[in-house]
């Protein structure tokens, strides 16, 4: 009986510094998954005041943002990037959008 009380000490605090570990890990993961960072930048681009940035495509792999498709000038193609870069979780931006000038307008 006397080598069971020596033990339960060590016991105790090996169940109590495993749950503090698992904890900890927990607490790092605070960024949103991926999905939820392309739904957030996709719905700020459809968002925004000046337009015609709703139909640009969001890919998100570890907090890097693709944009994909065509915007009318460069000005929008920078501001895309720009707003995608201020949504939570956002690491980096790769602003694959091509420049293509709507001439029947």
């Amino acid at each position: 009986m006397p080598r069971f009380h020596r033990l339960l000490p060590l016991l105790l605090v090996s169940c109590f510094s495993a749950g503090c570990s698992s904890s900890a890990s927990t607490a790092l993961s605070d960024s949103p998954s991926n999905s939820v960072i392309s739904a957030n930048v996709a719905a700020t681009l459809a968002e925004d005041h000046l337009g015609g940035l709703g139909d640009i495509l969001v890919a998100t792999d570890g907090g890097t943002v693709t944009l994909t498709g065509t915007v009318q000038k460069a000005e929008r193609k920078a501001r895309a990037a720009e707003l995608a870069r201020q949504v939570k979780g956002v690491k980096r931006v790769k602003n694959n959008l091509q420049i293509h000038a709507d001439v029947s307008q």
